[in-house]
């Protein structure tokens, strides 16, 4: 076999999951047996306070649990018989695929499956989904505008131009996700219109076939969207609920960092930390590789080393990922078998009207 064949029958996506399970190794590694790192941290005789690390621990573990809450709120209204154990069972699932693909791309397809398995109907899974998401991306962008604004004097030392650069489009691509779905709800016809003009484009230039089907298709999803989104819009309580929760959320998982700063001793300002990890979460999700492995360590690094030192900036990475990245992995990983996918899909298609 030569190396062409060879090139041709590994698919890249293997070859792509392969190098970052070794960064992701590397990166552990690295934090754990390096200069300064967590055996030189332990051997130093620096006493841990164990009990803010469960601290922090507990602050994740209730970051899962609002979520669970959420995504019970959302599928109530459509879903009577939903019980918080199978929203837990669908946050988990969600969680488990967020992590293990390029930039959480597979956490929501792997959701709707598994709604559709528990007799969730597609459409209004798909919905309650979008909706979350958009909570959960117009809270991100507020809280990270906000921190920027009144920590602007903290992020101006820190960051260099490429990361002001980064930044920028960092904010650029928050805000156009929240647009997309604001415009598909608030000016339907507008969107309609766009999208097939877009679609007569990629038909004429041969980058889309059977494009009239695949439009009807969308367009039913996002009419599917926008009643769904216009039953939320009129339900303010519900509406108010997600807001708050998805803002405590956000804070239990902003908190983890002040709480591994306390356990190593360190006395740090929570305000600071929390404007930090705002801005570290921002930027982290616009790097398309699972779980942004080497850009949230470097993020992170660059905003909390002023927190730490050099002796303990290291083991603090490496606790914070441990807990809120390779934790949920664990967690969530009894979750992740969808089992009769293929039956599943087929069923969607036969909701969707495509056979």
């Amino acid at each position: 076999m030569n190396l062409k064949t060879l090139r041709n029958r590994i698919p890249w996506s293997l070859i792509f999951n392969i190098a970052i399970v070794c960064l992701t190794i590397g990166l552990i590694v690295f934090f754990i047996f390096s200069k300064d790192g967590f055996i030189d941290l332990i051997n130093s005789g620096l006493e841990i306070n164990i009990l803010w690390l469960l601290l922090a621990i507990g602050l994740h573990l209730m970051n899962i649990a609002i979520d669970t809450t959420i995504i019970y709120l959302f599928l109530k209204p459509t879903t009577p018989s939903l019980t918080i154990f199978k929203a837990l069972r669908i946050s988990m699932v969600g969680l488990f695929y967020c992590a293990v693909t390029p930039g959480a791309s597979g956490g929501q397809p792997m959701q709707i499956l598994y709604m559709m398995r528990m007799g969730i109907k597609g459409g209004s899974g798909t919905s309650a989904l979008i909706q979350k998401f958009l909570v959960w991306q117009i809270t991100l962008t507020s809280c990270s505008v906000l921190s920027m604004i009144l920590r602007f004097s903290m992020f101006a030392e820190k960051l260099d131009v490429p990361m002001w650069i980064l930044t920028i489009a960092g904010f650029i691509g928050q805000i156009l996700t929240i647009v997309g779905p604001l415009l598909a709800s608030f000016c339907p016809k507008l969107t309609s219109r766009v999208l097939r003009a877009l679609f007569r484009f990629g038909g004429k230039i041969h980058l889309l076939k059977n494009m009239d089907e695949k439009y009807e298709k969308l367009d039913k999803s996002l009419k599917n969207f926008d009643e769904s989104n216009k039953a939320l819009s009129k339900n303010k309580p519900l509406l108010v609920k997600v807001y708050v929760l998805t803002f405590i959320q956000m804070m239990c998982t902003f908190m983890i960092p002040f709480c591994i700063s306390m356990s190593f001793g360190k006395n740090c300002d929570l305000f600071n930390m929390l404007c930090a990890q705002s801005y570290v979460t921002m930027v982290s999700s616009l790097v398309p590789i699972p779980g942004a492995s080497g850009a949230a360590e470097y993020c992170f690094s660059t905003f909390f080393a002023s927190f730490f030192d050099e002796q303990t900036i290291k083991s603090a990475i490496l606790l914070w990922r441990t807990i809120t990245y390779y934790g949920t992995i664990i967690i969530s990983l009894p979750f992740s078998g969808v089992k009769k996918r293929k039956d599943l899909v087929d069923n969607y298609a036969v909701e969707q009207g495509d056979v």
